[in-house]
């Protein structure tokens, strides 16, 4: 009877870790994260940003804050292009600006000004930061003068950089800023089957995506040529209506709200300054906002979260996304974050 009952037991065990073995095999991994460090030129600060400032202004500096995320691939290729000591415009950021890395994540106190001590972690929260890297610059009075949302190229960076060190925030936003002096020639307006020709988007009660290019585009080339060749990314964007408008345009539209513009206007309007900039909508009322460079599994994740109205359950696609992630992975799917496909 005993040797039964042992017997019994050590198949329970063996049935136990066979099983265990093969979840853990079928589980997916992440991959396509990089390591990155800032740069050994930035600024080595106690986190008080109004003594920061008042170094800075000394100078006729500005702070800049880099704030990033470890494993973030945007945050790698924003310092490799931007920033690290050879980078084309290097020299001339460490010439006019302090530049502070800060990790969203981390614990480190930042004093933000006479009446407001916060974390990192709390001032990303305090900033609903949804995407890293993200470039806070302050003008010389401490106040937020430039916030850039993810990755910027070299070129446009440069024309942001060169908005901040004049001190152009003083006359006018940082979008008629960049109307104005953008190099409108880099690229020429592709087509796309998935686009329709709609001119009264309000009409449309589904779930849309409104794509903005221009001439200015730097990102537009790899957005045709890598997001949506994506499998995945078709798949996600075949459950949208997707309407690309040329972002110079003044022939008259009518928005999602139902407001007559034009799609030079309505950009101006909303401040988007980025391309390909793309307003995601759902029932008519803007859900989300792709104004950063997103390799293809975090585009194809972010049509998902407005057209399946998971902003219903989460309040932010980072809310959302660490649960998708799980759910994935867990189904023992791979997830390549970066920009291989």
């Amino acid at each position: 009877m005993m040797k039964k009952f042992i017997s019994t037991l050590l198949t329970v065990f063996v049935s136990l870790f066979v099983l265990t073995t093969n979840l853990q095999a079928q589980k997916g991994k992440l991959t396509g994260g990089s390591e990155h460090s800032m740069p050994g030129w930035f600024k080595q600060s106690f986190l008080d940003l109004t003594e920061d400032v008042e170094e800075a202004k000394e100078e006729d500096k500005h702070v800049m804050l880099f704030m990033t995320l470890d494993f973030c691939p945007y945050c790698t290729k924003m310092i490799n292009d931007n920033f690290v000591e050879g980078a084309k415009h290097q020299k001339y950021i460490e010439d006019n600006f302090d530049v502070l890395g800060i990790n969203i994540k981390g614990s480190r106190e930042i004093v933000v000004n006479e009446d407001l001590t916060l974390t990192e972690k709390e001032y990303a929260d305090h900033l609903k930061i949804q995407y890293t890297p993200t470039i806070i610059i302050l003008n010389q009075e401490n106040e937020i003068a430039v916030r850039l949302n993810g990755y910027r190229s070299p070129e446009n960076f440069k024309l942001v950089l060169d908005y901040v060190k004049n001190k152009e925030y003083k006359n006018m936003t940082l979008t008629q800023y960049l109307d104005k002096v953008k190099n409108k020639t880099y690229y020429t307006l592709k087509s796309n089957k998935m686009f329709k020709d709609i001119k009264d988007l309000s009409k449309e009660k589904g779930a849309l995506a409104v794509i903005f290019e221009d001439g200015s585009c730097t990102q537009c080339d790899y957005f045709h040529n890598t997001t949506l060749k994506n499998k995945d990314v078709q798949k996600e964007l075949s459950k949208v209506t997707v309407v690309r408008l040329d972002a110079t345009s003044k022939e008259k539209i009518v928005t999602p709200e139902g407001k007559s513009t034009t799609a030079y206007d309505w950009a101006k309007e909303i401040k988007l300054d980025y391309r390909p900039g793309v307003l995601l909508y759902n029932e008519n009322k803007e859900r989300a906002r792709i104004d950063a460079l997103l390799y293809s599994f975090h585009f194809k994740e972010m049509i998902r979260y407005v057209s399946g109205k998971y902003y219903s359950k989460y309040n932010t696609f980072l809310d959302y996304l660490g649960p998708r992630q799980d759910e994935l992975l867990n189904q023992g799917i791979n997830i390549d974050i970066s920009a291989k496909n």
